[in-house]
This record gives C-alpha cells, sequence and structure tokens, in this order.
C-alpha cells in the first residue's frame, strides 16, 4: 500500500474521531457491519464513548492515557487527562506548521484546553506526513520517529478498546482502525532504536502547498 493511500486512511480515521457519523459515513461502514446501522444511535454513541467524560462508557482518545492504561481482570483504568498531556507534540506541530485547531471537529472536542494528542489529531497529522513522504532517508527518518513516539504505543490498545465497546457503530470504528494500523506496521514497522526528540526542533519536509487534513463538510 502506497503511503498516499495510508494517508487517505489516516484522514478517514481522524474523521472518525473528531466528527459524529452521518448518513454517507455509516453507508461506508454498511458492508462491515453485522446488523443494521441507526444513525440517531451512532451519533448518540459517538458522544458517549469519545466525547463525554460522564457517559459511563468513555474511552479516552488521547495517547497519553491510552499509554498509561491498565487492564485488571475485566477492567480497564485510566488516569485523567491533562490539558498538557500532549505538549510533547508542538515541536512537531510547529516544524511543519499544522494547527490542530483548524481540523472540522464536533463542537465538545473544539475547545481551547483540548489536550494535542487526540488520538484523531494525531491521525490527521500523520496524514499529512504520508502524503509528504519522500524516497529521501530523512522523510523515513521523520516518519519512522512519529509512528514510533506517537502512534505505536496506544494504537493496539484503542483500537481493541473500540472493538469491544458494546456499540454496533464505535466497534466498527475500532475495525477500520485496527485494519489501519496493521497496514500501517506493515509498511512502516516502528524504529527499535528511534530517539526520544521530545522539546527538540525539528525538519519536517511539508510541501507548502499541501492542504491542511479536514474533513468534507456536513
Amino acid at each position: 500500500m502506497s503511503d498516499q493511500d495510508l494517508a487517505r486512511l489516516a484522514e478517514a480515521g481522524s474523521r472518525l474521531l473528531l466528527q459524529p457519523p452521518d448518513a454517507r459515513i455509516l453507508a461506508a461502514l454498511a458492508p462491515l457491519a453485522r446488523a443494521p446501522l441507526d444513525l440517531r444511535q451512532a451519533q448518540q454513541d459517538f458522544y458517549d464513548f469519545l466525547c463525554t467524560l460522564q457517559s459511563g462508557c468513555f474511552l479516552p482518545p488521547y495517547a497519553h492515557v491510552l499509554t498509561q492504561a491498565e487492564e485488571t481482570e475485566e477492567f480497564w483504568h485510566f488516569p485523567p487527562a491533562r490539558h498538557d498531556g500532549g505538549d510533547a507534540l508542538l515541536p512537531w506541530y510547529d516544524a511543519a506548521g499544522f494547527n490542530p485547531m483548524e481540523l472540522r471537529a464536533a463542537p465538545m472536542l473544539t475547545t481551547s484546553n483540548r489536550p494535542l494528542d487526540h488520538v484523531g489529531v494525531l491521525l490527521a497529522f500523520l496524514a499529512l506526513l504520508l502524503d509528504a513522504s519522500g524516497d529521501s532517508d530523512l522523510d523515513r527518518q521523520v516518519l519512522a520517529d512519529f509512528i514510533t513516539e506517537h502512534i505505536q504505543p496506544w494504537a493496539e490498545v484503542f483500537a481493541r478498546l473500540l472493538t469491544q465497546a458494546e456499540s454496533a457503530y464505535i466497534s466498527l470504528v475500532g475495525e477500520a482502525l485496527e485494519d489501519f494500523f496493521t497496514a500501517l506496521r506493515a509498511t512502516h514497522p516502528p524504529r527499535a532504536d528511534a530517539e526520544n526528540r521530545y522539546g527538540e526542533p525539528l525538519l519536517i519536509p511539508i510541501r507548502p502547498a499541501m492542504p491542511m487534513p479536514a474533513a468534507n463538510p456536513q
């Protein structure tokens, strides 16, 4: 699978995590569904599982929370999300001229104190890196470092949590993410020797004319 194909899948994953579903999204997921999907229920599940902390079934979509999640018997325990939990992403975003607040998202996810490592934001940025990826050693190193540091640590856990959700729609989102992460690992295995570059300036070869990954208007 080409980097451009992977980029489109990353963009689709980003939209699934940042925006409630519409009829078009349900139609795209319908072939994978085991039963017909109800639009209103799918939209409610999006907010309950991915947006509302007090819902009782919230799955925190933040990398710094997911990497510290612990499974005990039949329960998962998550530390509270921190406003600064994703600040390690700032050097990456600044180097690429990437502004997470420009991404289309549900109103509940557009507050100024949203952690920068929301999984939907990370996938949008990954799509940008994949689109900018070339054959040079620098391109491949930057992409491998980002995947190793900011995608791989939480990807398997988050996708599995979604697939186990008591929601037909959310479990399908998890399956779609599982397929994407499998394809990503096959094409870009995470580097075992990747250096931790948190806080250091990065040279990320983003093409200036490249549009910001964003969803189509609903």
